[in-house]
């Protein structure tokens, strides 16, 4: 196979290709141009966008594209994924249409510049994390297949890699493990913390907690007070749940209005009524002399057997994301 030919019809060689050109590039935008470049010849579509979403505000941009007009992708902002893209990236799993959706809502939310008839999505995994996605379309000829959902979600992860390894090159400077914003730990310190704290508990067979919790009036703060408004009440609740944790628990900020939260030996019959106190402090305190009612959703995962402590990070990241949307369903 000649590795060289980035017009290899096989999801390998043009890896091999991508990988080699992306590795003496020195910066994420560079590498995402060789990317997308070599994306018109391998996965051929009328047009291709990576969204990427802010940490801070949640707020949906294009980061890079293809087919798509320079006045269209600097003025894109979403200022919150609909459900579709909720549910893409809290699961973590790719979405494929292979025909035009009938409900134009759903259709509506997912198209960009372009009508299509044919999408296919898949999210840009970080730090076992979805911070984004990739967005392919057509409207005409062949529509995209299961395999091509393959395809792309390999790609996803391919972009989610760089963005990662763009950013360690970046914190080489920086020292500090904590978020800024909320003083819980950075996610990619969490990450870390976390996996250490999981084989622990298989050593010491104690079980873990997880939660996931989303402040869902972040939004309204940040519209009606500004960021730094924002950012304090989510502070306020990082203050709020770190009066029911010890020292060996971790807490760190997940996403823009996210918190996530690992109990160390606590099983759900402990971390129950604990998080219920969370939530009941949280909704008494966080709106005080403000116009805004703040709600707090919690979705929890318990680890207790060997097998599930063993799972993939992702994994468990994506079973998380999947209790938040059961616990916004169920309030």
């Amino acid at each position: 196979m000649n590795v060289k030919n980035p017009a290899e019809p096989t999801l390998g060689g043009w890896l091999v290709h991508v990988l080699r050109e992306a590795d003496g590039t020195l910066s994420l935008e560079e590498a995402l141009h060789v990317i997308l470049d070599s994306m018109k010849v391998f996965f051929p579509s009328q047009s291709v966008a990576v969204i990427l979403f802010d940490d801070d505000t949640n707020e949906a941009r294009i980061k890079i594209s293809r087919q798509i007009s320079y006045t269209y992708a600097k003025e894109f902002r979403r200022k919150a994924p609909g459900p579709q893209i909720e549910r893409l990236m809290l699961s973590q799993e790719p979405l494929l249409l292979d025909k035009r959706p009938e409900d134009r809502d759903s259709y509506q939310e997912l198209k960009l510049e372009h009508d299509f008839t044919s999408a296919v999505l898949a999210p840009v995994v970080k730090n076992h994390r979805s911070v984004g996605y990739v967005f392919c379309d057509r409207n005409t000829g062949t529509p995209f297949s299961e395999s091509d959902l393959v395809h792309l979600q390999v790609i996803g992860y391919l972009i989610g890699s760089l963005t990662v390894k763009f950013e360690l090159l970046q914190e080489r400077r920086q020292f500090s493990s904590r978020d800024d914003a909320t003083g819980t730990l950075k996610y990619s310190s969490f990450v870390t913390a976390l996996d250490t704290e999981l084989k622990r508990s298989v050593t010491h067979q104690y079980p873990v907690t997880m939660a996931l919790i989303q402040m869902p009036e972040f939004r309204k703060f940040l519209d009606v007070y500004g960021i730094d408004k924002a950012h304090e009440a989510l502070a306020g609740l990082g203050r709020i749940i770190g009066r029911h944790t010890r020292d060996l628990d971790l807490l760190a900020r997940y996403s823009a209005d996210r918190l996530v939260l690992c109990f160390s030996g606590m099983a759900a019959a402990e971390s129950g009524p604990v998080l219920s106190q969370i939530r009941k402090e949280a909704h008494a305190e966080l709106g005080a002399g403000t116009e805004i009612n703040v709600t707090i959703w919690v979705g929890t995962v318990v680890l207790e057997s060997d097998e599930q402590k063993k799972q993939t990070i992702q994994k468990l990241m994506g079973s998380l994301g999947k209790a938040l949307m059961e616990a916004t369903r169920r309030d």
